[in-house]
């Protein structure tokens, strides 16, 4: 049985292929408090990953900089090859799901899920493919008409 891979421990690689993700030397300063401290590391696509740590240890102010809600005080972030520094987050293609849902109450769940397309250049017919599509996935396809307080908590996380 193979050990789970640390900070500490060799990461894995496929020579033929980049990492989708690397964080490199990425620091994080609250005024005198380090919040990360000199973190590096990479995600290679497919590859399943997990960020555990104490509360408090920098987990979730890691991933408030993948997805650009949080500026690095130093290092990179580079998501396929893209360096990440300039790109405000509802360019980056990284998504986060928060413990609270930020669902809107008046929409049903399918239009919370188009709401999250408008941005992009989709026809009606493409945008209503994709929202059939991310149910599918995450198989919520029955629940497409319900409004969020009809939903248990998972539902709703989906």
């Amino acid at each position: 049985m193979s050990q789970p891979r640390t900070l500490s421990n060799q990461s894995w690689s496929a020579p033929e292929e980049e990492p989708i993700v690397q964080i490199r030397n990425v620091t994080k300063r609250f005024g005198d408090v380090y919040a990360v401290d000199d973190i590096s590391l990479d995600i290679h696509r497919g590859e399943f990953f997990s960020l555990l740590g104490a509360s408090g240890c920098g987990k979730t102010t890691l991933l408030r900089m993948l997805a650009g809600f949080e500026t690095p005080t130093a290092g990179r972030i580079i998501i396929d090859g893209q360096d990440m520094t300039s790109v405000p987050p509802y360019n980056r293609p990284v998504n986060m799901m928060f413990q609270s849902y930020a669902l809107f109450p008046h929409m049903t769940v399918a239009q919370n899920i188009a709401y999250g397309l408008k941005n992009e250049p989709l026809n009606r017919a493409e945008r209503r493919e994709r929202v059939t599509s991310m149910m599918s996935l995450v198989q919520i396809q029955k629940l497409a008409d319900r409004k969020p307080h009809q939903l248990s908590g998972g539902q709703r996380q989906r």
